[in-house]
């Protein structure tokens, strides 16, 4: 996994190895696109990794995961509500 300190710096600074993935994502600032924050709890539309889930055409770099497969409409769904629930930490 791209996104994890197993040997590495995680890619984008964002470590999603386990106990460290939350604090990487919810209010963290982007690092590939100034001014975006990773995951605003209560807002998945102005969430950045939902941006980058769906390769919206305003994201910087390449769509989410790199190289894919990339995940299903109902799969982003569930991050999304996540998301719209407050992000808890669960």
């Amino acid at each position: 996994n791209s996104h994890t300190d197993a040997g590495r710096t995680p890619v984008a600074g964002m470590n999603l190895r386990s106990g460290m993935a939350y604090n990487s994502l919810v209010g963290a600032a982007s690092s590939g696109k100034p001014g975006a924050v990773r995951v605003i709890p209560g807002d998945p539309e102005n969430s950045y990794i939902i941006h980058k889930l769906e390769g919206r055409s305003t994201i910087a770099g390449v769509r989410m995961p790199l190289g894919g497969p990339f995940l299903e409409t109902g799969q982003i769904q569930i991050i999304k509500r996540w998301i719209e629930i407050g992000a808890p930490n669960n």
